[in-house]
């Protein structure tokens, strides 16, 4: 990467994630950042999760916590943020507490550029002073169950002042150039190929399964329980194992089609650094995602770290992104298909492109391009201006 000059050594980036919750998207790029790029990553305010009211430092990277707009699972809480003037009263308290804190820990002033990722801070972030604002889609934002209709006007208002977008599908790119976004670059999602490829030692917790697994590993809440239901009985001589948190809680446990299943486990969230030792005891990878508005524009982190522990993959045919890789994947455009794609990857032998896969998708690159897009922005921006 090119010196990063005095345009890109501050940034902020409005999050709708906290950074401690998993290692997503965000926490890899960032941690790929130029070391010398001060980095303030503004995370929500979550019931029932540490809270980090005081900065708390990863390095070049401060988190930082500020209670702001955001889904409310609650229809009567929810409702009063339907009033234009309870967001107003409680946006004005938030631009105050952000304006303070940033302030306070050296990220004030026009020298900076700013990043969302968040489109309930859309309105606010847009309006700060900045070198650069940047979107980053990880996902279609306003697509998810409970959003408040007027979470779109917000990120319209930050799609109208943000210079540069990176979208991780062709789906999503196309959604928020309806909804005005410029210069929209298409990146997609990776893979820490070691962390993922270096042989581990078998999890504790998987020393008592016997039989071959199927395995599963990222959020519940994407998942088809009918397909699961339908693997389970399909395969009975295998342990479908399940792995991961359930961003609404008491998923797997509010899914009556589950309950009797004996080679069905569920081991909730792991953590990050011994996840690969799960995913090496796979016999086969699965993503039976259910397939509808919501998941069509996702790219999933777990194919590329599926690959990368060199497993086959089998999963339903959701997204362009799956049904373009039915080469190096197997895919399937129905239930009945998905079991018999399978019963083909059991059977079938290594495919070397799993691992070129892996390798053409590292953070690492993912990381460069970026810094690279928005160095590069700024240099052009000061050029014409």
């Amino acid at each position: 990467m090119q010196k990063v000059d005095s345009s890109m050594k501050r940034l902020i980036w409005f999050s709708e994630i906290k950074w401690d919750y998993l290692v997503t998207r965000k926490q890899q790029i960032l941690n790929r950042f130029p070391s010398n790029i001060k980095i303030l990553f503004i995370e929500p305010f979550v019931i029932g999760k540490q809270q980090n009211w005081f900065p708390k430092r990863h390095g070049n990277i401060t988190v930082i916590t500020i209670p702001f707009l955001k889904t409310i699972p609650q229809p009567l809480i929810s409702s009063l943020f339907d009033l234009r003037i309870m967001r107003w009263i409680f946006g004005l308290i938030g631009a105050v507490y952000f304006k303070v804190i940033s302030g306070f820990l050296g990220f004030s002033g026009r020298n900076r550029v700013i990043g969302l990722s968040s489109a309930f801070w859309g309105k606010i972030a847009g309006r700060q002073r900045a070198n650069l604002h940047f979107y980053d889609a990880n996902d279609a934002h306003l697509d998810f169950p409970g959003t408040p209709v007027w979470l779109e006007e917000y990120l319209r208002a930050y799609l109208t002042v943000a210079q540069l977008c990176f979208s991780v599908s062709p789906e999503i790119s196309a959604n928020i150039e309806s909804l005005g976004a410029r210069n929209i670059q298409l990146l997609g999602n990776g893979v820490d190929f070691d962390h993922f490829s270096t042989p581990q030692p078998q999890p504790d917790r998987l020393k008592s399964i016997s039989r071959p697994i199927l395995g599963y590993a990222g959020a519940m809440d994407w998942l088809d329980a009918a397909l699961i239901l339908k693997v389970c009985k399909a395969f009975p001589e295998y342990d479908i194992v399940l792995i991961g948190p359930e961003i609404r809680q008491g998923w797997f446990e509010n899914k009556p089609e589950f309950k009797g299943l004996e080679n069905l486990v569920y081991l909730g969230k792991v953590d990050y650094q011994v996840l690969p030792a799960y995913v090496q005891t796979f016999k086969i990878a699965l993503i039976p995602f259910v397939v509808d508005e919501l998941t069509r524009p996702l790219n999933p982190n777990k194919l590329y770290e599926y690959s990368a522990a060199n497993k086959a993959v089998v999963s339903m045919n959701y997204s362009s992104t799956i049904n373009n890789l039915r080469d190096v994947i197997f895919v399937g455009n129905s239930h009945q298909e998905f079991i018999e794609k399978v019963k083909s990857a059991i059977d079938s032998p290594s495919n070397p492109a799993r691992i070129d896969l892996a390798k053409d998708h590292s953070w690492h690159e993912i990381a460069n391009f970026m810094a690279e897009a928005i160095l590069n922005f700024n240099i052009k921006s000061r050029h014409l201006a």
